[in-house]
């Protein structure tokens, strides 16, 4: 079996999560890499539940990319009584060396938190 033949292992796509069910926000930071740009599928996903009492609740999501808001959106809950949930899909790219801190925040209004998370996958396409 000669050198051409050797098959090296496909790399591994860079994951980087943080989430919480006790604090509104979380934060994450994606370090720098001396070697390359990278590219990430960035999700962001908020869970309440709705109280069954309250009247017109509404519960919002805002994404922050180095200190600047990348997206917000508040939305009036579907399911008092029940769970609902807000979702943000986005993509980043960091050039070389760059690092980037990512912050998601949750208004909750009248609802409770269940969870809040921040995922960030390299796609290595």
């Amino acid at each position: 079996m000669g050198p051409s033949s050797l098959k090296m292992p496909a790399p591994k796509p860079e994951v980087w999560s943080a989430s919480t069910a006790d604090a509104p926000v979380v934060v994450l930071t994606i370090p720098g890499v001396l070697d390359r740009t990278r590219a990430f599928d960035v999700d962001v996903q908020l869970r309440v539940r709705v109280p069954a009492a309250a009247r017109k609740p509404e519960f919002g999501l805002s994404l922050e990319m180095d200190g600047a808001r990348q997206w917000s959106r508040t939305i009036e809950a579907s399911s008092p009584g029940e769970t609902d949930s807000l979702d943000y899909h986005c993509r980043l790219t960091l050039a070389t060396g760059r690092e980037s801190r990512l912050r998601a925040r949750a208004a909750l209004g009248p609802c409770v938190l269940l969870g809040l998370s921040l995922t960030a996958v390299e796609d290595l396409a």
